[in-house]
Formats: structure tokens, sequence, C-alpha cells
């Protein structure tokens, strides 16, 4: 029996750390709802993990362009409307225009042709989102994370030429014909970008589940490993206790 080395202190004491440390892990990570709460929990993992919440975050962003492109085009989509109402209007006073019965009331007629004119100018020219002109413009929206292309384009070539007062109808069914090609093309990207942002959230929501394979610890399982470990940091305590003892019975042999 020897008292200056106590080795079954010294193995009770090992463990007991041991186990502790568990328990410390098990209890942080029970804390945070994350079965990697440092890099030393799990390093490759940490960096998948950190790779796949990037993109969830890229993908999020290139839902937000698209569907702040979407309301780029309402803004347009309202404002060719409103001139395609202003050019039916021109056309029918074309009509009155060369009807007899209104020669007296020639001065009236082109007075309203004109101020719509102008009105389907100023809507054109004041048309703008955040400031951006949109009328005339190749508009470009980003909607993935890659690093170059992967975007959804739309040209509305509409332009004053499209809306300024003819001379016969046959300008302003030209001019017409201007607006609904844009109506056509506006509503066109309209469709294509909401299909891409319904794909977008089907993305992320996978990309997130994903991460969480990685990141995220498993509540159950985790709480059964800190249970037992729990269990042996008491034994071990215990041990420790009773380790510390045994040179208590060396006293008996030294009476």
């Amino acid at each position: 029996m020897r008292i200056n080395t106590n080795v079954g202190a010294l193995n009770a004491s090992k463990n007991l750390f041991m186990v502790q440390r568990e328990v410390d892990s098990s209890m942080s990570k029970l804390s945070s709802g994350l079965r990697i709460n440092k890099a030393g929990d799990d390093a490759a993992g940490l960096a998948i993990a950190n790779n796949l919440r990037t993109s969830t975050r890229a993908l999020t962003q290139a839902v937000n362009n698209a569907e702040q492109g979407n309301a780029m085009l309402q803004i347009a989509e309202g404002s060719a409307n409103q001139i395609q109402q202003i050019l039916e209007r021109q056309k029918e006073l074309f009509i009155q225009f060369e009807s007899a019965q209104n020669s007296s009331q020639t001065a009236v007629l082109n007075s309203e042709f004109a101020t719509l004119s102008n009105e389907a100018k100023r809507i054109l020219d004041s048309t703008n989102f955040q400031g951006a002109d949109i009328f005339g413009q190749n508009l470009s929206f980003k909607v993935s994370d890659a690093a170059a292309g992967d975007t959804v384009a739309i040209s509305i070539g509409l332009t004053a030429a499209n809306v300024s007062a003819g001379a016969t109808v046959t300008d302003v069914a030209t001019q017409l014909t201007a607006v609904n090609t844009a109506l056509a093309s506006i509503g066109a990207a309209q469709n294509r970008l909401a299909y891409t942002v319904a794909n977008l959230r089907t993305a992320i929501v996978n990309t997130a589940a994903a991460e969480s394979t990685i990141r995220d610890v498993d509540m159950a399982s985790e709480m059964a490993k800190f249970t037992k470990n729990n269990v042996l940091a008491q034994a071990g305590t215990a041990m420790l206790a009773q380790a510390n003892q045994s040179g208590q019975s060396i006293l008996s042999l030294l009476r």
C-alpha cells in the first residue's frame, strides 16, 4: 500500500474530468440547439454548414430581387395601361373629328387630342422605380447565387415616339400596337419571375434543411447522452471521494 501516489484517485479524477467535459458540451448544445458551437465540434461540418448558410442568404436575396423586379414591372404595367386608354380615346377623337356634324368642333377636338398626347408622354417619362427609368430600358434582374449570369432580362421598348400625336387613325393604331407589345413583354416577364420566385423558395427550403442536418443538434439523442454523462459525473465524484479516503486505512497500521 502506498500513500505518496494515490493511483485510484488519479484515475477517478481523470475519468471525472472527461465525463464532465462531455456534460459541459451537451449543456452547450442543448442550450443553443446547435450541434456545432465551435470549430472544434466538427471542423469540416462547420465549413460545409457555413457554405450552405451563405447559399441560403444569397438565394433569399435573389428572391428579393425577383419580387422587387415584379413590383417594378407592375408599375410599368399600370402606366402602360393608362397610356393605352389615352390612345384609345385619341382614336375615338379621330373618328369624331372626321365626321361632318362635328366640323364646328375642330378646335375643341384638336385641343383634347394634343392634351392627351402630352399626358401620355408625361406618364411615360415620369414612370420610374426608386428613381430608375423603366420604359425604353434593358432591365436585368439577378435571380441566382451563381458567380455570373443567370438573370431575367426584359426590354420595354416603349419610348416617347410610340405615344406622340399621330396625323391619322393609322398612326394611333400603330402606337396602340407598340403599347400592347410592351404590355405583352411585361406580362411574359412577370410570369417568368413568378416561376423563378417559386423555384428559389424551394431551393431555400432544401438548402436550409441540408444545413440543419449538419449544424443543428438532435435534441432527443443529445438529451440521452447528457443524462448518461450526468449520472457518470455523479458516480465519478463519489468514487473520487472514496479513493481519497483509501489512505485513511493505512493510518491504522501506524497506530
